[in-house]
């Protein structure tokens, strides 16, 4: 009765655990279901790096903590000597190959340089975005174009802390994951030799994890995928450090920001966790609170991820004969994948360079183990509780293989195997240990040095037969993007220090310490853009013609991927350019370099003369030309005196008395040395606690037919134009849509200008809408292209503002770009 009563009471405690866990787990997909898109990618861009320096600093807390626990229990868990010393020498021996035989580059490209751009963002700004366009001024990165990144954050956190110490940039990052490669092998065979109680069949694991290709590759490279694997073998030995009998609070100090961290490398980490809960399941289930706070605790440190995952979407499907992310795309992924790995694919025309991430001889080890642990498991019962954490780990493999892009088929896709090394690795080895211990009787000792012997031959030996295959770059030698890259770092060099370059892939550009922009930003400047970043750079703009500027996308590929060719085409017809760099022979298409050096169609003067910002009341007038010209301004509709301006940069001092508070316009009319006459408008905001320029205002939520609103900028990201009349401030949208703000104080009166911009000439109309607290304010008429109208809303005691705009009769969203230009708040005076 006693022992029913007991068995009662601790089903009772397991019930109110998993009960209440449930209820974590439901409330958390609530939370993100609901997530709004806006929401996420503000809170990704404005708190992601404090999210994750927070883990940072409760993982030393962790450390710390623990610190006592690790030197008491360190020489119970050590490997011997002997085994340690044999670790040193394989990873030697891999070190001395990948140095000798492995380039140091990028190769997955585009996502290992946003991670760099992340890193620069988080070194310089403290934000969690990507900086996607901007400048390099005396070292220190200023950007223009900040935008959201779905995974990495980890990776771009460690590039941060470590470019306090040494150049930020592309060559810095490029450092970082060779000692993140040796620590990864020194974690693993640490856990191995606990978990296996047998050194040398952890050493044997260790050496076909150290040995696999696309981890020598990646080693070399800056991929997220090796913190992946560093960060899990130090989860692994952790574990294996603390058995389960011996757990206590205090070990979750570092367990959680350690899984905080891990779930930041790749987007479907955190459907691996599920076996870092089951490992402590008896601790867990002691006290009904144990589990319900640690998978709370797990996903409060996992927040930038999932949150970023939520706001980011994912691609919209590129083609194929499978949905994205169905039954038929998983099967088609394992199939091809477990045929790519059977076959030791070399190509000819490269001179016999293996196309494989896996070693065939190694896939035929790790199908044979998986046989024979298979057969233990049903036949001896030995390995069940192994296999049930081995099974749970890999939900977050198949939830890769569901994705469209979770084909081998693509070259950069066969870096996702580096999520499954570490458990090949382990099957691998413990299935030839066991096997060759369970068949002969031999002792472990002897049938571990005789795997470890197996593994070290088989490594270094198909190494060694392959190096000309690392030589050349296999798996990646057909991506001309990469030796693309290599080519503009080293050319660019010689390139004044001040250029900007245009560019298809702005954010690989800042990497490398390159100011520069995309071609569509390029092509929404205006006259007056284009003389300030000439002013700038010092006439240095230049525009590189890549891969991505010829030919067009391939709907049908599952690559993800972009041209603009469309957009080089129309710089080079809109522009007078001279190229000044042609390589038409390493690519398969002619990688050119072109200067921009004016508008065709535009005064030369005008292209060479632009206002500064307002700055301490006044403002720089900067001309590129020696000839003097004369301007008449206004300062908020009156006239003021007359300005000669006799040299390149004059200073124009405004009448304080004139300026107010909130938004101010100064008007230009200046005479040109070839008779044309210049006009120019700047707007200026002055800032007091009773006047809020909206822009400024972070957004509570936003929904609309394309795009996101921008601020300052259209929809398109061009200058706020209606009617030809441009606005410095203010926000683009699209109609149908809706913007709204949580105001921080009580307001009078919305002032703004509102029309379809300029750029939407085929739009239908739409009606610009202010709600205040669910109520219409302002409703406008039907606004169509050329225009506007000047606003004056009474917003009084509103606390909850809403900005809408209705698409036009026909219903037809093409082109119904709505600006609410200068738009600001203004309270009772």
């Amino acid at each position: 009765m006693k022992n029913i009563l007991e068995r009662l009471g601790n089903s009772r405690r397991h019930f109110i655990a998993l009960g209440i866990t449930l209820a974590v787990l439901v409330g958390a997909f609530l939370i993100f279901n609901n997530l709004t898109v806006s929401y996420a990618r503000r809170w990704d861009i404005d708190w992601g790096y404090y999210a994750i320096l927070s883990t940072f600093i409760l993982l030393v807390v962790g450390v710390v903590v623990n610190l006592p626990v690790i030197w008491r229990g360190w020489k119970d868990f050590k490997p011997s000597g002997k085994s340690i010393c044999a670790f040193a020498g394989i990873a030697l021996v891999f070190s001395v190959f990948m140095f000798g035989n492995i380039s140091n580059t990028h190769r997955v490209l585009s996502d290992e340089t946003s991670w760099e751009s992340m890193g620069l963002q988080m070194y310089f700004e403290h934000t969690g975005g990507i900086c996607n366009e901007g400048l390099w001024n005396d070292g220190v990165l200023d950007c223009k174009t900040e935008v959201n990144n779905f995974k990495g954050k980890a990776l771009g956190f460690v590039y941060s802390l470590v470019f306090n110490f040494m150049e930020p940039g592309r060559d810095t990052a490029l450092l970082v994951n060779y000692p993140f490669y040796l620590l990864s092998l020194l974690f693993f065979f640490f856990a191995l030799s606990k978990w296996f109680k047998n050194d040398w069949a952890a050493l044997a694991a260790t050496a076909f994890l150290g040995g696999m290709p696309i981890y020598l590759l990646q080693a070399r490279s800056a991929s997220t995928e090796v913190l992946y694997i560093f960060l899990l073998a130090a989860l692994m030995a952790w574990y294996a450090f603390v058995p389960a009998n011996k757990v206590n609070w205090k070990h979750f100090l570092l367990t959680v920001p350690l899984l905080g961290f891990f779930a930041q490398t790749r987007q479907e980490t955190v459907f691996a966790f599920i076996p870092f809960a089951l490992y402590y399941y008896k601790y867990f289930f002691e006290r009904p609170h144990r589990l319900p706070l640690f998978v709370a605790s797990v996903i409060a440190v996992s927040w930038p991820s999932v949150n970023t995952m939520a706001a980011y979407r994912g691609y919209d499907f590129q083609g194929g004969e499978h949905a994205a992310h169905s039954l038929e795309n998983l099967w088609f992924n394992l199939k091809t994948n477990i045929e790519i790995m059977l076959n030791l694919k070399e190509d000819p025309s490269f001179g016999g360079i293996m196309m494989n991430p896996f070693y065939t001889t190694f896939t035929i080890i790790l199908l044979a183990a998986t046989a024979w642990l298979l057969f233990r498991l049903i036949y001896s019962r030995r390995y069940w509780r192994g296999a049930l954490l081995g099974i749970t780990f890999c939900v977050q493999i198949f939830v890769i293989l569901l994705n469209v892009s979770g084909t081998f088929t693509i070259d950069i896709n066969q870096r996702y195997v580096l999520v499954a090394l570490p458990l090949f690795a382990l099957i691998m080895a413990l299935g030839l240990f066991d096997a060759l211990a369970f068949t002969t009787k031999m002792k472990p000792e002897a049938a571990g040095k005789i795997i470890l012997a197996i593994s070290v031959v088989l490594s270094v030996g198909l190494m060694v037969y392959h190096g000309d295959s690392f030589r050349h770059n296999m798996l990646y030698y057909k991506n001309k993007l990469l030796g693309e890259e290599d080519y503009l770092d080293k050319s660019l060099e010689s390139f004044p220090e001040k250029s900007i370059f245009i560019y298809s892939r702005p954010w690989q550009m800042l990497a490398s310490r390159h100011s520069s922009f995309s071609e569509r930003t390029f092509m929404g400047w205006d006259t007056e853009t284009f003389a300030k970043w000439q002013q700038q750079s010092g006439g240095n703009i230049y525009m590189v013609r890549g891969q991505d500027g010829y030919g067009e996308l391939n709907r049908k590929s599952r690559v993800v991927g972009f041209k603009t060719t469309d957009q080089v085409d129309e710089i080079l017809k809109d522009y007078k350019s001279e190229r000044v760099l042609i390589e038409p022979k390493l690519f398969g298409y002619p990688l050119a370099i072109y200067k921009i050096i004016a508008k065709k169609g535009v005064s030369t003067y005008q292209q060479n003369f632009f206002v500064g910002d307002m700055a301490d009341g006044a403002m720089v007038v900067n001309k590129r030309f020696p000839e003097a010209i004369t301007c008449n301004y206004s300062l908020n509709g009156e006239l003021q005196e007359e300005l000669v301006i006799t040299q390149e940069a004059d200073t124009l001092l405004l009448d304080s008395a004139k300026i107010t508070a909130g938004m101010n316009r100064v008007k230009f009319e200046c005479m040109m040395p070839d008779s044309d006459t210049l006009g120019l408008v700047k707007d200026f905001f002055v800032e007091t606690p009773e006047v809020l320029l909206l822009s400024k205002l972070k957004m509570d939520a936003f929904e609309q037919a394309w795009g996101q609103p921008q601020m300052n900028a259209t929809v398109e990201h061009r200058k706020l134009t209606l009617d030809k009349e441009v606005f410095r401030y203010g926000i683009g949208s699209h109609a149908p849509a809706f913007i709204r703000y949580s105001l921080p104080r009580s307001y009078s009166t919305l002032h703004a200008t509102v029309g379809l911009d300029d750029e939407s000439a085929c739009g239908d109309g739409a009606s610009f809408i202010v709600m205040g607290d669910n109520r219409e304010l302002f409703r406008s008429k039907r606004l169509y292209s050329t225009e506007k109208q000047n606003i004056n809303v009474d917003v009084s005691g509103v606390k909850v503002l809403e900005l809408r705009l209705d698409e036009g009769d026909k219903k037809d969203k093409d082109c119904d770009h709505g600006d609410w230009a200068n738009v600001w708040l203004e309270a009772a005076r």
